[in-house]
């Protein structure tokens, strides 16, 4: 009896510019042939896992997000419902991804946002990916929400930073998570700083309660980005955020090994 191979899925999580990050975890599961199956991603995970199911290449990917460039110029300030607009956005978005539907992505992906009205999880499986990255990137005040089916559509951080459930439901028997943020315990005394952090804390309990049904959590660890971290791509700093991700991705091979390992085949008729 012909044996079916264990599907794995990877989420990718929400965190501005530490969004990079993603990159550099895609590079090493590419250099060591891990195969994926699925992928889910909130904010700027969706934008690279979008990116990532329709050209199946991290050269590709990176070549895209790091037009610095291009990414500068998509700035288009707003005084109605957030500082950006995003128009210029979901141009650059369709641009990047051909007008593809999500259902014509070679690796099957789910963005997630979140119902702006109702605080709840959408994820979005089908329809034009260009508006559901942006969907998933719309951060409250900083953008202007997204009409998609009759929802105002916010951020997926929001309410699920770090996707595994989304992956499960698609039918991965195992699931890895990239969560990217700051390091918890710093102290920072402005308004701001401190209303950042709050965000912060509550995204961190939130992906904690979601990752307990992750197999492998790859962590890179972060400091002083904030919740967007934009700072630091004008720094010119996305070469180290890349970097760390790799490092991060390296350091949990063998468990990513391991566990591949254990969960062996199984004959396909008692596969659930």
């Amino acid at each position: 009896m012909k044996k079916k191979r264990r599907k794995i899925g990877l989420a990718l999580g929400s965190g501005g510019a530490k969004g990079y990050a993603h990159l550099g975890v895609l590079k090493v599961l590419e250099r060591n042939e891990v195969p994926i199956d699925y992928i889910s991603g909130a904010s700027a995970g969706a934008i690279v896992g979008a990116l990532y199911s329709l050209y199946k290449n991290t050269e590709k990917v990176e070549e895209i997000l790091t037009d610095f460039n291009k990414i500068k110029s998509l700035v288009d300030i707003s005084f109605k419902g957030g500082v950006f607009k995003g128009k210029k956005i979901i141009n650059f978005l369709d641009d990047i991804f051909l007008d593809k539907e999500i259902q014509d992505l070679d690796i099957p992906l789910c963005v997630v946002a979140t119902d702006y009205r109702t605080g709840e999880e959408v994820r979005i499986k089908k329809g034009n990916v260009a508006l559901a990255v942006r969907a998933s990137m719309a951060i409250p005040f900083m953008f202007e929400l997204v009409d998609y089916n009759k929802k105002e559509l916010a951020d997926g951080g929001l309410s699920s930073p770090v996707p595994i459930n989304a992956l499960k439901d698609m039918g991965a028997d195992i699931t890895i998570g990239v969560r990217i943020e700051d390091k918890m315990g710093q102290e920072r005394k402005n308004i701001y700083a401190m209303a950042e952090r709050s965000v912060a804390i509550l995204q961190h309990n939130l992906s904690n309660w979601e990752l307990k049904n992750c197999d492998v959590l790859i962590d890179p660890y972060f400091e002083d980005y904030g919740i967007l971290g934009f700072h630091k791509i004008f720094q010119g700093k996305v070469r180290e955020t890349i970097e760390e991700g790799e490092r991060a991705a390296e350091s949990n091979m063998s468990e990513i090994r391991n566990i591949m390992r254990t969960r062996k085949d199984i004959p396909g008729i008692y596969k659930l």
